[in-house]
């Protein structure tokens, strides 16, 4: 078998146009990652999920942030808070099963319906909940790291409830970043483990990841000068709007409805709210951060 000839888990070979896309596509992993800090997976898993299955695709995105997490945990290995992040950990070990059981067994249109409707969700949240208030109660990493832990394995995208628990928790910001990172990479692990184990992660998608490896390099480059010339708060803004977009059209694609009908009834929402309650959520940020 050629080398550059890839195949999905369910036995169909990628066109090659499809391959240079989803190459082209990683560029924003690191890009958007370095840049706004954070959405690397949340931003490439709904373009690439239009391109290849889930079962490829989630696979592919956790492989790169394994790789990312366990470089950034390293750096903050001083001032990580290794008790929250093992409590953490150990409870996503039960949500892995879960999230690996939905994308074994899920139809994929269910599944991306599914992941669409959690970016609209969170992106929302992310925009007009200014701040949460302190719970600094430990059986909370719980039901935290299990729900992490199955959308990890479903989605990749385990990052959002553990940033909400980081906030509840009102963990500093050096032992917030070295906690998330030190689960990231642990939870990653036991992930990839799982997706080996039962037979989604394939040769192939290992194969496509080290492709992606220039334009990832690139990305994380080009974030970088960006990172430097441009508001953080406006980059996230837009990285939020992307991921409403993204969720919307993953909506569309699952349940072949318009376009217009996806995408107005959402940024129809985000107008009202923004109109009723901007101003105020920039007033409590401002407030806070000054």
């Amino acid at each position: 078998m050629d080398f550059f000839t890839l195949f999905t888990p369910d036995g169909v070979q990628l066109d090659y146009s499809v391959m240079a896309l989803v190459i082209a596509i990683m560029f924003m992993y690191t890009f958007v990652g370095i840049c706004a800090g954070f959405g690397g997976a949340l931003t490439t898993m709904p373009l690439i999920t239009l391109l290849l299955p889930l079962k490829m695709a989630a696979p592919m995105s956790v492989i790169v942030g394994t790789a990312t997490a366990l470089y950034a945990t390293w750096l903050s290995r001083k001032e990580t808070n290794w008790r929250s992040a093992l409590v953490l950990i150990v409870f996503s070990f039960a949500g892995i099963p879960v999230g690996i059981y939905a994308l074994s067994y899920l139809p994929d249109h269910i599944m991306k319906i599914g992941l669409g409707g959690f970016l609209i969700l969170y992106s929302f949240y992310s925009l007009f909940i200014p701040r949460l208030p302190v719970y600094d109660k430990n059986w909370i990493a719980m039901p935290i790291g299990v729900i992490a832990g199955a959308l990890g394995s479903a989605f990749s995208t385990n990052g959002p409830p553990v940033v909400i628990y980081g906030m509840l928790r009102n963990l500093a910001p050096a032992a917030f970043r070295g906690t998330l990172n030190a689960f990231f990479t642990a939870n990653n692990i036991a992930i990839i483990g799982g997706l080996t184990t039962s037979g989604i992660l394939t040769v192939s998608t290992v194969k496509l990841v080290l492709f992606c490896i220039p334009t990832m390099i690139l990305g994380s480059l080009v974030g970088q000068y960006v990172h430097k010339r441009i508001s953080v708060n406006v980059f996230r803004v837009m990285v939020f709007l992307l991921l409403i977009a993204s969720g919307a059209m993953l909506i569309k694609g699952a349940t072949g409805i318009s376009a217009l009908s996806a995408l107005l009834p959402v940024f129809g929402l985000l107008l009202v709210l923004h109109l009723l309650f901007g101003k105020k959520v920039a007033a409590i940020r401002a407030a806070s951060q000054s």
